[in-house]
């Protein structure tokens, strides 16, 4: 009970904060923009979703104040040919995360414990949960932000095919040991593997090996192209960027 007065004030304040912005930016656009975000977690960003009828240019600099001031995460589209990820990105395919999982859960209105959901989620015991896979894909971006250096400000990327009517989308992508890595998430032990597939069978993309996060136990498998694939458990994200995880995990 107590952390969730707690979550609820921190929400209260959050937007009772906007108002001091009142002068450079309205505060119910960066309100309606902040639940959006909630909304449309681990999926492209729509900027007609935000409700209040605002312009798209109104919305993005809602959201870069958001982003500013720490509220809000944008994952951004990658080609994913190559190191350093952003420089090949695309600013009309974007994601948005929250800080935390359960403002997220706060902001959309469920009201029950939010660490016993964070917990049933790792063990796979809420079934009827409708974001359980956007929170999921949060969680672990998250995480692997909380692995990278403290020093710096990072940026999560993850891969979509922006070809029309193609609906592939990796999760996540990073750099490691000099190399492309996918991570796709999964908030249970099975899912679909289509989109990763479809993105280590492209030719022109030098991806020696993918990552798939779940609530499986650690192990590996190899993808129809041969490229193996390791599993890494949604509660051992750290491993992602540590070197616990090989280029070989497969050998």
């Amino acid at each position: 009970m107590k952390a969730r007065t707690i979550l609820s004030d921190l929400r209260v304040a959050f937007i009772d904060d906007f108002s001091k912005y009142a002068g450079r930016m309205d505060p119910d656009l960066l309100r309606h923009t902040l639940i959006s975000v909630a909304r449309q977690s681990g999926t492209k960003f729509v900027f007609s979703m935000v409700d209040g009828s605002y312009r798209t240019e109104q919305v993005k600099k809602a959201l870069t104040y958001l982003r500013d001031a720490g509220l809000s995460i944008p994952v951004i589209h990658t080609a994913s040919n190559g190191i350093p990820l952003g420089a090949e990105t695309n600013s009309k395919f974007v994601k948005y995360i929250m800080i935390d999982n359960a403002l997220m859960l706060d902001f959309l209105g469920i009201s029950d414990n939010t660490q016993e959901i964070d917990k049933a989620i790792l063990t796979d015991t809420v079934p009827n949960l409708v974001d359980k896979g956007s929170i999921a894909e949060m969680m672990a971006g998250l995480e692997i932000l909380k692995y990278m250096s403290p020093y710096e400000r990072h940026d999560l990327y993850y891969w979509q095919d922006t070809n029309k009517g193609n609906a592939a989308e990796v999760d996540y992508v990073v750099a490691k040991s000099g190399h492309v890595v996918p991570v796709e998430v999964k908030s249970g032990v099975k899912g679909s593997m289509k989109s990763l597939y479809e993105l280590l069978s492209k030719p022109q993309k030098d991806i020696p090996y993918a990552i798939r996060c779940s609530l499986e136990n650690f192990g590996s498998f190899v993808s129809p192209i041969g490229k193996p694939i390791s599993i890494c458990p949604l509660y051992a994200i750290s491993n992602i960027i540590s070197k616990t995880l090989t280029s070989n995990p497969i050998a």
